[in-house]
């Protein structure tokens, strides 16, 4: 923020939704609006519980060696089956009783029961979890995650409500009915925790989606609808001002 004095708009989503919530209250005389898809005030149990046992798996591969894997063997097994925990977190079960249902693995169909992969939500997981591997760095997964955790707005503040009153720019807050990491109660909560501290141009947009958290990322019409229509309200002022000129 060091190198802007002013910016139009900060947008985010999950993680980055805690950014923008934050960017806004410590800039608030910078930033003029603020966009937060699936995130929240403050992480709750049932999200970092998620988190610990993603962390847990992880490190439990002999591999990760306290971190210290970088001239060693990469904590693959860790690393793959850790994602596979968080990718339950990140869709729901509509979406997977429609798109999987109990459609068994064609190779598999006809095989007495084991314990590979047997079921196409099982082939899913392990495929997600091997393909993960070669994208990200264990550690950095780690750090990322115990940074959720520890999202507070309201730390160092008598109240949540106290912490969130920083925030008195235009904020419009999406969630998502489906999602299971940051449910839509958590998108209400920040809401009419915003609405408490004074803030009245607060908008909240709730999404029938059946793609969990992950809404932000495969339906990126009716998300992006949303955000558009929140970023250019001003703009679209201005443009009528300019023109009654």
């Amino acid at each position: 923020m060091d190198c802007f004095s002013q910016v139009h708009g900060v947008v985010g989503s999950s993680l980055g939704g805690m950014s923008s919530l934050m960017t806004g209250c410590m800039y608030p005389d910078r930033v003029r609006r603020v966009v937060s898809i699936s995130a929240c005030a403050q992480s709750h149990p049932a999200s970092i519980a998620m988190r610990y046992v993603q962390r847990r798996v992880l490190m439990s591969d002999p591999n990760w060696n306290k971190g210290f894997y970088y001239n060693g063997r990469f904590p693959r097994l860790g690393m793959k089956h850790a994602r596979e925990v968080a990718t339950i977190t990140y869709r729901s079960g509509p979406e997977w009783e429609e798109r999987f249902g109990r459609q068994r693995i064609e190779s598999n169909s006809k095989i007495e029961p084991n314990f590979c992969p047997e079921f196409e939500i099982e082939s899913y997981l392990d495929y997600q979890g091997d393909s993960f591997c070669a994208k990200y760095d264990p550690n950095s997964l780690l750090y990322i995650s115990k940074a959720m955790d520890l999202f507070d707005l309201g730390e160092g503040f008598s109240s949540l409500v106290e912490g969130v009153s920083r925030l008195q720019c235009p904020t419009l807050v999406i969630g998502v009915q489906s999602d299971v990491l940051f449910p839509i109660s958590q998108q209400r909560e920040l809401f009419q925790l915003l609405q408490e501290a004074g803030n009245n141009s607060v908008t909240y947009y709730e999404l029938n989606s059946i793609y969990g958290h992950d809404t932000f990322l495969l339906d990126v019409t009716a998300v992006g609808a949303a955000v558009k229509g929140h970023l250019e309200t001003d703009l679209k002022v201005n443009a009528l001002k300019k023109r009654r000129k």
